[in-house]
């Protein structure tokens, strides 16, 4: 009982602290007439205030700090983003200027290939020429040595069908004017 007598002598003193309206939710609570939820909820209520009184500045200095950490990250992320693209545009480049290149080397290999096989061409052509004047000239010398032969030959054949034709037809009296005739041509020329 001294409990309520206590609560009544509150309700004199709670409306001058909190008010008129307040005062009588206080003395609710109390008395003892509050859900026991309404008093832990007041509670939590009490709590989280202190709580966020204590901690909103640590708080906010964290949340700053990993805020400025995500926007540093984000950055970095840009920044490699965009190096990382030129990076691929570099290669994309350098890939289009292999084809060319490609493109270029294949022209080139071409160019020598057909330039090679003029030159082997006209190698060959130089050397066909070359061998053909050599033949000409065995040919040629060929030709005048077998002439030779051949007038040797013809020469030797002559004198012998001559020498032939001559004892068939060279009678000895034919044969002693011959001689004296030689004498006499010798003995000219001394």
């Amino acid at each position: 009982m001294t409990n309520l007598n206590q609560l009544r002598s509150l309700t004199f003193f709670v409306p001058a602290l909190f008010g008129e309206s307040h005062a009588h939710a206080i003395l609710l609570l109390a008395g003892g007439g509050v859900p026991m939820w309404f008093s832990k909820l007041i509670n939590l209520t009490i709590f989280l205030g202190i709580l966020y009184f204590l901690l909103r500045k640590p708080a906010r200095q964290f949340f700053a700090q990993r805020l400025a950490g995500v926007r540093e990250s984000l950055d970095k992320a840009a920044r490699e983003k965009s190096e990382a693209t030129a990076k691929m545009a570099e290669l994309d480049a350098r890939l289009n200027r292999v084809d060319a290149d490609l493109a270029e080397i294949k022209a080139q290999a071409q160019r020598e290939a057909a330039a090679e096989h003029e030159r082997v061409e006209a190698e060959a052509k130089r050397e066909v020429e070359r061998i053909r004047l050599s033949a000409q000239r065995e040919i040629e010398g060929a030709k005048q040595a077998a002439m030779a032969d051949l007038r040797d030959f013809a020469a030797t054949k002559a004198v012998d069908l001559a020498e032939q034709m001559i004892r068939r037809e060279l009678t000895p009296a034919d044969d002693a004017r011959l001689v004296a005739r030689v004498g006499d041509e010798l003995s000219k020329v001394k």
